[in-house]
């Protein structure tokens, strides 16, 4: 395949140094892991990778809650079983 586009990025030199050593251990430049990069999006229609902001503990541990039935309340099907279950 003939690659007739030129992409230009800018990136930090402690970045750049420290994939470019990863990518040198894999036999691959960084065109070529860029490539990669680029067809895997195509393949995924996507990212090829989650990217997400991860919960803080206190966050994660409310979720683990909620999902445990600890200290769970609701559903709730009117405001007035709302504001009794506040109230206890």
């Amino acid at each position: 395949m003939a690659y007739d586009a030129d992409i230009t990025v800018r990136t930090d030199s402690g970045v750049k140094r420290e994939t470019q050593e990863i990518f040198d251990a894999l036999g691959l430049d960084i065109g070529a892991a860029v490539n990669i990069f680029l067809r895997q999006v195509i393949i995924h229609h996507g990212l090829p990778f989650r990217v997400n902001l991860e919960p803080n503990a206190e966050t994660q541990r409310a979720i683990e809650d909620a999902l445990n039935g600890n200290d769970f309340h609701g559903p709730f099907y009117s405001v007035e079983e709302l504001m009794k279950d506040l109230d206890d």
